[in-house]
């Protein structure tokens, strides 16, 4: 996330590779001052007006990324469409926001549905996800004219008795997984392997087709969900290749073969690939100089060593084995990657353009989330005391929890933080702490990474995270501890801002007053 017109550039900066290089926050973040202005605002007019914590996005931004996706379609297969998927920032706002541009939406809840279709979005343009449906979704699917991606054999045994009962024929797509595309990130979010709940495995559709014909659902295509922070782009061309093939086995059968869905996953650069070399070898040295009797060089939390491959003598090796935080194809780039790449389809290799153009120019759809509004979002929160842990490190104890912060309990957060009160004043060297969160657990730790502030904190001072718009704020948002949900705010760059999110009150939390 770029943060311009800050006086230090590394004091708010927060990468200007991250997210891809593309964002742009000029006319939206200003710490030239004594103090942050936001949209024009005071950082405190902000914080007195909403509390903290408090979770605020870019609708600008957010605009820009979609339009990116739509314009690498535009240019180079016009027979493209994006679905967002509604589950990285879920709310009306925001379809409606995505409606406007163009885009349609990918739904796995009632409510997800119901916001999108209150949105405006009509029906034909959303894709109901899911391995779990419930009778009355599918029902609302068929109503509606959704598209619904089928999850397994029995759902799809399942879609078709419910569509008989009311005499019509839902469009629909085989959700596939079973591939063999080794560690292409982390195994909590891979989502088209052997081992995971989603997807039917591509090895049992031939088997599957010929039973298409005695079902009133019209299967036009496929769909491959490989996972989420994809940075490897030859995972995509396979899955585009396997596609393909059976693509061809569909219209053996008799079917038409209009729609092949590659998903989502399309990562966002949260580091530049040095900022990630630089992570990794300090996790590595750390654990080895603890190992050899030194623990102040202790990186990660509890001296792990994240996904770094172990050597036969015991130490780590050099090679990351799950989500990176960098890509060389960030955001609608790693799209662009995949059309101008080259697939194998049947044995032989191809121009991806071409294998598409000779299985009839199926339409291409995709389902960013992450990826759209990812970068658009930061996640400001208050400092409540300074501490010192295992005999040497220090540590933030922060008035905010994982709940809040979905990227410490998924995965290894690797975002950037920043003092954001009194933004250009700093100390001689960077201040490295590790950052708890306010949760009466253990594992509630905002970051196990030490992440690197401009100065030392003090009780009161205000943080900020930078790329947190996608899950952070909602995914694992909860009442733990009978903290309330803070605020969630969509703000434009005139500085006009709508709530996509009110801060829960002591009644709401406990349902109290209401019938």
């Amino acid at each position: 996330m770029a943060v311009a017109a800050v006086a230090d550039p590394s004091v708010l900066a927060m990468a200007q590779e991250a997210g891809g290089g593309a964002a742009d926050f000029t006319d939206f973040l200003d710490g030239t001052g004594d103090e942050l202005v936001l949209a024009g605002r005071p950082l405190s007019w902000w914080t007195d007006t909403f509390d903290l914590p408090l979770q605020v996005s870019s609708g600008k931004q957010l605009r820009a990324n979609l339009r990116g996706f739509l314009d690498v379609f535009k240019a180079h297969y016009p027979k493209g469409e994006v679905r967002f998927a509604g589950k990285a920032d879920t709310h009306p706002t925001i379809f409606k926001l995505i409606g406007e541009e163009g885009a349609g939406i990918d739904v796995a809840s009632p409510y997800e549905m119901k916001a999108a279709l209150e949105a405006g979005i009509p029906g034909h343009l959303l894709d109901l996800n899911g391995n779990a449906k419930d009778d009355g979704v599918i029902e609302a699917a068929i109503a509606h004219d959704m598209l619904i991606v089928i999850d397994s054999i029995p759902e799809l045994e399942r879609v078709a008795t419910l569509a008989a009962a009311a005499q019509k024929t839902p469009r629909a797509l085989l959700r596939l997984s079973g591939y063999d595309l080794g560690a292409v990130t982390a195994s909590a979010i891979f989502t088209a392997g052997l081992w995971t709940k989603f997807g039917i495995n591509i090895d049992e559709i031939p088997a599957l087709l010929p039973r298409l014909k005695d079902m009133p659902v019209r299967v036009l295509g496929f769909h491959t969900h490989i996972g989420s922070q994809i940075t490897d782009l030859n995972a995509y061309l396979a899955v585009l290749g396997k596609m393909l093939e059976l693509g061809a086995l569909l219209k053996e059968e008799g079917h038409a073969f209009e729609i092949v869905n590659i998903g989502g996953g399309y990562p966002v650069s949260y580091l530049t690939e040095a900022e990630w070399d630089t992570l990794v070898t300090r996790i590595r040295d750390g654990f080895i100089a603890a190992k050899n009797g030194d623990p102040s060089k202790i990186w990660l939390w509890d001296n792990a060593v994240g996904a770094l491959g172990m050597e036969p003598d015991g130490m780590p090796g050099k090679t990351w084995q799950g989500e990176l935080f960098w890509a060389k194809y960030p955001k609608e780039k790693m799209l662009e990657a995949i059309l101008l790449g080259e697939v194998t389809v049947n044995g032989a290799t191809m121009k991806t353009l071409d294998a598409l153009a000779g299985a009839g120019t199926p339409t291409l759809v995709v389902e960013p989330g992450r990826s759209i509004v990812g970068d658009a979002g930061m996640t400001f929160l208050r400092t409540a005391f300074v501490k010192q842990i295992a005999g040497i490190h220090p540590m933030l104890a922060m008035e905010m929890g994982v709940v809040f912060y979905a990227e410490a309990i998924v995965g290894l957060p690797a975002m950037k933080w920043a003092v954001a009160t009194e933004p250009n004043r700093r100390d001689p060297e960077p201040f490295d702490t590790f950052v708890a969160g306010n949760l009466c657990f253990n594992a509630d730790m905002l970051s196990r990474l030490k992440v690197s502030l401009q100065r030392k904190p003090v009780r009161g001072d205000i943080l900020m995270i930078a790329a947190t718009g996608a899950y952070s704020p909602t995914f694992f948002a909860a009442n733990a501890n009978s903290f309330p949900r803070p605020a969630r705010i969509l703000v434009e760059a005139d500085g006009s801002w709508s709530y996509t999110h009110r801060r829960d009150t002591y009644d709401e939390i406990f349902s109290l007053g209401g019938t």
